[in-house]
């Protein structure tokens, strides 16, 4: 009998190699400031907190700073207060109002508002994102510190170096060329800047060791409206 012939075999086919995904290279310090920076210039209103950690500041309007707190909106609403020591009276709250060109003051909860002339205006809070958006582009030497909680938010902290110079936009009368370290602290998922310390001389008569935290909440509720000054409330 002839014998049935064998069929050839299929050749295998040759396995296509699965390519090595490349990694996502870890964002620098520039890259999260840049983005911080964005968001900041795109924030509508903001709430901000300041203390002076070891209360050595200069004085404020010839009292001594002890913390303060804003509200803010764009482009130029401000709601400001100021809790101070005042020689011969103690403890105070100085509250200050700004809308537009408008801006009123009053030195405690029963003082009258008086007018107060726009230059005059301790902190220019009214361009906040634009300024603060500013300051971060222009860190120096900025390098990642670590990663910290502020207030339950995880967040990634830089540290860079900046001159009291660069923050004469946000306090007009800071005096110029002191070296100052600046350390922010920068939401981790969406790059909110949370918090931000200034360790330096703003002023001339700061002392040794001055070292200013700031909190900062972007695009949350507020209630900014002009005092009826006829009836001083």
């Amino acid at each position: 009998p002839t014998a049935t012939p064998t069929p050839p075999q299929a050749a295998a086919p040759t396995a296509t190699p699965t390519p090595t995904p490349t990694p996502t290279p870890e964002p620098t310090a520039d890259d999260i400031l840049a983005s911080a920076a964005e968001v900041l210039a795109a924030m509508s209103t903001a709430t901000l907190g300041m203390i002076d950690e070891e209360e050595t500041g200069a004085k404020f309007f010839g009292t001594t700073f002890k913390n303060m707190e804003a509200e803010i909106e764009t482009p130029d609403s401000v709601r400001m207060l100021v809790s101070v020591v005042a020689p011969g009276l103690g403890f105070a709250k100085i509250e200050i109002l700004a809308v537009g060109d408008e801006a009123y003051m009053k030195f405690s909860e029963d003082a009258p508002w008086t007018p107060l002339p726009a230059d005059q205006m301790p902190f220019n809070f009214r361009a906040v994102g634009t300024t603060l958006s500013d300051i971060l582009s222009g860190v120096e030497a900025g390098v990642i510190v670590g990663r910290e909680e502020v207030g339950g938010v995880e967040t990634i902290r830089i540290d860079g170096e900046i001159l009291s110079d660069d923050m004469s936009v946000l306090i007009p009368d800071a005096d110029p060329g002191y070296p100052m370290t600046l350390s922010v602290w920068v939401d981790e998922a969406g790059h909110a800047l949370r918090q931000m310390r200034l360790d330096g001389r703003l002023w001339d008569d700061d002392g040794e060791g001055t070292s200013r935290l700031l909190s900062i909440a972007l695009d949350v509720p507020v209630d900014i409206q002009l005092p009826d000054v006829a009836s001083g409330q």
